[in-house]
């Protein structure tokens, strides 16, 4: 039996239940598509849009002992990332702790099918992280408004490449 978006419903805190929702809304109304799978703690959700029949996932929900974390594909965000300089502390230090890019770096090759991660100014600083934890943070209340802007702009730039 496929797993529904319901179903997924009900592992949220109440306290994300409107930013999850405005989020789903928002993504459906841009084109793209959602995916359920199942994982050791509960569900990873994917948004992702498809171009030239390709599938370009945009973000994706996990769920920690911590609770439930949003991980952005940002892989527009050298066009706007600025707004990182606006984002809280505490998400700042998850992107500052994130792992680096071993591709762009140039330290080894991470695997043959990465695409290579984020190289992207923050608070002066340059950074060249892994895409896969770079923008991975909780959701909570100090969190959301930034997250969605993010969200914003990549469906914004979406099919610029």
């Amino acid at each position: 039996m496929a797993i529904t978006y319901d179903d997924f419903l009900k592992v949220v805190e109440t306290n994300n239940l409107p930013f999850v929702n405005e989020v789903h809304k928002l993504f459906l109304d841009n084109g793209c598509k959602m995916e359920i799978k199942e994982a050791k703690q509960g569900y990873v959700v994917t948004y992702a849009h498809i171009k030239d029949k390709k599938k370009i996932a945009l973000m994706n929900y996990v769920f920690r002992k911590s609770g439930m974390l949003v991980r952005i594909y940002a892989r527009h965000i050298h066009m706007y990332q600025t707004l990182l300089d606006s984002i809280p502390e505490e998400m700042k230090k998850n992107v500052m702790k994130a792992g680096d890019c071993k591709r762009l770096t140039g330290v080894s090759e991470c695997s043959p099918t990465c695409t290579a991660g984020y190289d992207f100014m923050m608070d002066g600083v340059n950074y060249k992280k892994c895409k896969n934890s770079a923008f991975f943070w909780i959701v909570n209340a100090d969190s959301m408004e930034h997250i969605k802007k993010m969200f914003i702009k990549e469906l914004e730039l979406v099919d610029v490449d």
